[in-house]
């Protein structure tokens, strides 16, 4: 049973040097004839990851053979290019792109099918032999000092650890931890299918989605996934900064066949305070924009308790590439008020793991934490907050 016995054990032997890394996964990607699937953001990164510590690449897959590289000096062709020959059986191909677990076996089945016979997805893959697994941490531009945890940080860390309601909860917390420390993250569990983020499908509590607040609006995917298993949206008030988006997320509701009776969207960011930030978009992955000092354009961003006056929102979701905490302490007021059920992504950062818990159980006592992970790589990890009301 995981319990504070294990969490301390396990900041021990970070401390010691002695946290294992598993032996068994790819870990040796010297000496191998090696494609990477994808040539997006993602795949570029791993590229010039893996080429600026001395592992060569044969090139890469990818179903549009004219995608750009930039100055990365690696050829692209289709998976089915007649030249790779008997390359494909003796060749090891890692999908270099953040998919789903159902997209991962789709995609491994289809190279199969063309002969290829060592298919990895990343999460298959031990980094932790590359630059001390650093484009795990590339990915999000987390730049959070480990050693902080046993310092600084311990107090925290050790008190959300202690808010999580049951033992799923604390092991994936661990597990999420100890793949944090060691960058190997081949040994957390398999998530949950993605289409089930934000639904608490499993967790003992109901949820009340009938005044929903959705922050990092996207498309609307999540109002779309929420109302596709039945939950009645009443009211909504979405925040979605990028101008496109927007407007698509507009377009879902009014193709919804089940749209609120209110709904008030906003083309702004959620911040701590309302204030005008820079943002660095993200052209191969729209989701992945977030702030940044160093952005390429400038958002509007508003703090949720003067935004929202009189909205009293029954459940927030926060998926804002990193932003959560400072959004949280923009919404106090609301939370305080209200008591909504809360949804908020921790994995853009480590110390998200135990600041956002801890932020919330200093606005209001009384909510029953869950932790669950939705993708692989630690990726789309979700904590809930419930109010007891909601049981």
């Amino acid at each position: 049973m995981a319990n504070m016995n294990d969490l301390n054990d396990l900041l021990h032997r970070f401390e010691t040097g002695t946290l294992e890394t598993d032996k068994g996964k790819l870990g040796d990607l010297e000496g191998r004839q090696l494609f990477l699937y994808g040539a997006g953001n993602v795949g570029r990164r791993l590229y010039q990851n893996l080429a600026a510590n001395g592992i060569k690449i044969a090139g890469f897959l990818d179903r549009n053979p004219a995608v750009s590289l930039g100055d990365i000096p690696a050829s692209v062709r289709l998976p089915s290019d007649p030249g790779l020959g008997g390359i494909r059986e003796s060749c090891t191909v890692i999908l270099s792109g953040l998919f789903s677990l159902k997209v991962c076996n789709d995609i491994k089945a289809n190279l199969a099918q063309l002969g290829f016979r060592n298919v990895y997805a990343l999460h298959e893959v031990n980094f932790n032999q590359v630059n001390s697994g650093a484009f795990r941490e590339s990915l999000f531009d987390d730049r959070y000092d480990k050693v902080d945890i046993l310092g600084a940080d311990r107090s925290k860390l050790e008190h959300a650890f202690a808010l999580l309601a049951g033992e799923a909860d604390r092991s994936l917390f661990l597990d999420y931890l100890k793949a944090h420390l060691t960058m190997d993250f081949t040994r957390m569990p398999p998530p949950h299918d993605i289409a089930l983020q934000y639904l608490g499908h499993d967790i003992p509590d109901a949820i009340d989605f009938s005044r929903f607040l959705d922050c990092g609006g996207y498309d609307g995917d999540t109002f779309r996934q929420l109302t596709a298993h039945g939950r009645r949206i009443h009211a909504l008030a979405a925040f979605e900064p990028q101008s496109d988006l927007y407007r698509k997320y507009a377009a879902t509701l009014k193709a919804s066949p089940t749209p609120p009776a209110e709904a008030f969207l906003f083309p702004c960011g959620v911040y701590s305070e309302t204030t005008q930030l820079r943002f660095a978009s993200n052209d191969s992955a729209q989701s992945a924009a977030r702030v940044s000092a160093g952005g390429d354009s400038v958002i509007q961003c508003v703090k949720l308790d003067e935004a929202l006056q009189g909205f009293a929102p029954t459940f927030i979701k926060m998926d804002i590439e990193g932003a959560e905490t400072a959004a949280l302490k923009g919404a106090r007021e609301l939370i305080e008020a209200h008591g909504p059920g809360l949804a908020i992504c921790v994995y853009h950062g480590l110390s998200d793991l135990w600041e956002v818990p801890h932020l919330i159980s200093g606005m209001r006592s009384g909510y029953r934490y869950y932790l669950r992970n939705y993708n692989y790589l630690g990726l789309e990890t979700v904590l809930y907050a419930l109010p007891p009301t909601s049981k």
